[in-house]
């Protein structure tokens, strides 16, 4: 279907819907919400992009996600991340990619660095191998802040 296309079915299913004017203030507002988080995310840049796309795709598994009894995303997890995504820039996450964990958390690693932190509810965790030593912390409590410091401590 090209644009054209999509437009006048769209035209179409909103005409026949016309009557209920609080389906289409809620279709108005969702269509809003959308135009608001695809030009945050092209102004904000392709790293900021992706993370976003694959966070996106994570919230989306559900219990057994990998074939077991793996926990489908913790719903604070995401929050925390996205949380930490709005107050970062791509130069901040540049070289991290992300992973859902079995336990509801997720987990971002920096191959580069050979760097990990998984993000929990409350807290999370660190580490980085420098020099053949590896050193790291347990059990941080989560704040935005705190974690773009151990990000920019990680990767200074």
């Amino acid at each position: 279907m090209n644009t054209i296309e999509l437009n006048a079915e769209i035209y179409r299913q909103l005409d026949y819907l016309a009557d209920d004017r609080s389906y289409l203030e809620k279709a108005l507002e969702m269509l809003r919400g959308l135009t608001r988080i695809k030009s945050i995310a092209q102004a904000r840049g392709s790293v900021y992009t992706e993370l976003l796309e694959c966070l996106s795709d994570f919230q989306d598994y559900e219990q057994g996600w990998d074939g077991e009894d793996a926990l489908p995303l913790d719903k604070t997890v995401v929050r925390n991340f996205k949380e930490v995504l709005q107050k970062s820039n791509d130069n901040d996450l540049k070289g991290w990619v992300i992973f859902p964990e079995r336990n509801g958390t997720l987990f971002m690693q920096n191959e580069q660095l050979d760097a990990g932190i998984n993000i929990g509810n409350k807290d999370f965790s660190y580490y980085i191998n420098k020099d053949g030593k590896v050193i790291g912390e347990n059990g941080k409590k989560f704040t935005s802040k705190s974690l773009l410091e151990t990000i920019r401590k990680i990767c200074a």
